[in-house]
């Protein structure tokens, strides 16, 4: 008979898990102990639980499929939580399980026994707490299918350590086939709507969830002849920045947003929520005067807060496939490849513009912001993953990187470095460069040790300003007393300051202070060719 572990560890093969993140304690032991006799999965150690959790996300944003995460009971699970609040915002598919105290005395309240359900439930889609062998198995079926269903996000299990040792767990269920992207209905309605609508009033808006449709939005993009968006604070790779009809990111305000699409009579969103705003600022972000065409994965995504004008419930790459004979049965082929020309000349002029002026910046210590982004990222290798933390330097991060790219939705600190572990390890080991502010990098430096030993080639380049930065700038705008007296509380890391130099060679890891613009680009392209984690510190100006 199988131990509820052995049932475990087959789910676990059967869903294709091959990495397993985590750090373990007492109530993980009956699982810890079933895997010395495996090398399938591998255990992937984090010395901290939050580490672990941005390990997983960064995993499964890159992989496209759902991991599993290992936490120790109630405290593992509370440090989790910072991390699990990003995994939410990202609606990244991960299997969170924890321990759970021995069942057989929990009524005597016992040390590391809690209400482990209650405590995940804010950041799950659901959580549960295993009850018999019976339904060990059909409970993490459930978890891997309902983690990966749109909208996808964590889910939670509770794993009582009585239950994983005990023989006679029912066999799980076999894993179900995955469902074909479907195709939304009312395409020919939006099909008429979209090529009955001027080209120059009519764009496109498209975010996370509509990344992996990236390829099909810019043929229907060509075959109209309008311009794309990208949502505010999109966490991948939306669409190809060299493209014709590429018009940049949105801003993460209302009314910048509304600025925008206030020429447009008719916008196409492509995936879940296209106006993330923060902080608050007055008016709508979608003006009264333009409709709103949404297309989404998720029924609960569309009309969700802004109206629209007509509802697309379906796969994004599907839905588009099947939606583009019928727009261009029904365009001008030669005025929207003439309309494409010109949005072509546009771009190219205008991304000139950006690239010059950080080159223009590059000069003494400390560098520019713009100049240490621009100079990390002339330095990549073809498609080379970005993983970006840098907060304030992070908007010149997604203008010069046009390639795999990840970013934390949440706003929550410390997901940047361990989610590069993670991105490695999903793209097979490939080098990973991770551009992270001081701030964030103090968050989560454990990831650094399991750099070290798993030897993972990811390159930390820690742009360091000695301050929390956008909590001033946003003081700035504010005004008031901490402005007129130029005191900022809580808000400086100067004294002492953080050696990130040492700091990484106490966990292994090589280092290298760079302090010239003009200097960051060789020390990236070694640290890459080394094939051993490095990190790179970079002292950035910080303007007042």
């Amino acid at each position: 008979m199988a131990t509820g572990a052995e049932v475990l560890l087959d789910v676990l093969r059967t869903e294709g898990v091959t990495h397993l993140f985590g750090n373990p304690g007492t109530t993980e032991l009956p699982l810890i102990d079933a895997l010395a006799g495996v090398d399938d999965p591998r255990y992937v150690l984090a010395l901290q639980e939050a580490t672990a959790v941005g390990m997983a996300d960064g995993y499964a944003q890159m992989s496209g499929r759902p991991t599993f995460l290992n936490l120790h009971t109630s405290a593992g699970l509370g440090n989790a939580i910072g991390n699990l609040t990003n995994a939410v915002a990202n609606r990244t598919p991960i299997v969170v399980t924890a321990g759970q105290q021995d069942r057989r005395h929990i009524v005597s309240d016992p040390l590391l026994a809690g209400d482990l359900v209650g405590l995940a439930r804010p950041v799950a889609k659901w959580a549960h707490e295993v009850r018999t062998g019976d339904e060990l198995g059909t409970i993490l079926r459930r978890a891997f299918r309902d983690a990966a269903a749109p909208p996808a996000g964590p889910v939670f299990v509770s794993l009582p350590m009585d239950l994983l040792d005990a023989d006679g767990a029912a066999p799980a269920p076999p894993p179900s086939p995955v469902a074909g992207g479907s195709v939304a209905g009312g395409i020919e309605d939006v099909a008429a709507m979209l090529t009955a609508t001027d080209p120059d009033k009519l764009a496109i808006i498209i975010g996370d969830e509509g990344a992996s449709a990236r390829h099909e939005v810019a043929e229907l993009a060509a075959a109209l002849g309008v311009r794309v968006f990208g949502s505010p604070l999109y966490g991948r790779q939306v669409f190809d920045q060299d493209d014709p009809h590429w018009a940049g990111p949105l801003a993460p305000a209302a009314a910048a947003i509304r600025t925008i699409l206030e020429p447009f009579d008719r916008v196409l969103l492509v995936g879940g929520q296209a106006f993330l705003v923060y902080p608050y600022t007055p008016g709508p972000a979608l003006p009264p005067s333009t409709e709103l065409v949404h297309l989404s994965a998720s029924a609960g995504d569309v009309g969700r807060t802004h109206p629209v004008r007509a509802a697309l419930v379906g796969d994004p790459a599907a839905t588009i496939r099947a939606l583009l004979p019928l727009v261009r049965a029904d365009v001008d082929v030669a005025a929207a490849a003439a309309r494409t020309a010109a949005l072509g000349e546009r771009r190219a002029a205008s991304a000139a513009g950006f690239d010059d002026g950080a080159s223009a910046k590059y000069g003494d210590a400390p560098m520019a912001p713009a100049a240490a982004a621009h100079a990390i990222v002339r330095a990549l290798r073809p498609n080379m993953i970005v993983v970006d933390e840098a907060i304030t330097t992070g908007s010149y991060v997604r203008g010069f990187h046009n390639g795999p790219y990840l970013f934390c939705r949440g706003g929550g600190l410390g997901w940047g470095m361990p989610a590069a572990l993670g991105a490695s390890l999903a793209a097979g080991r490939d080098p990973v460069v991770c551009v992270v502010g001081d701030g964030s990098a103090m968050y989560s430096p454990q990831a650094l040790w399991t750099a070290a030993a798993e030897r993972l080639p990811v390159v930390f380049c820690v742009v360091n300003n000695r301050q929390y930065l956008i909590l001033k700038n946003a003081l700035r705008q504010r005004g008031g007393p901490t402005v007129t007296n130029d005191r900022y509380v809580g808000m400086d890391l100067a004294d002492p300051p953080v050696d990130f130099v040492r700091l990484a060679e106490s966990m292994g890891v090589d280092a290298t202070m760079v302090e010239k613009a003009a200097d960051v680009g060789d020390a990236v392209r070694a640290a890459i060719d080394s094939g051993e984690p490095h990190l790179l510190e970079l002292p950035i100006a910080a303007p007042h």
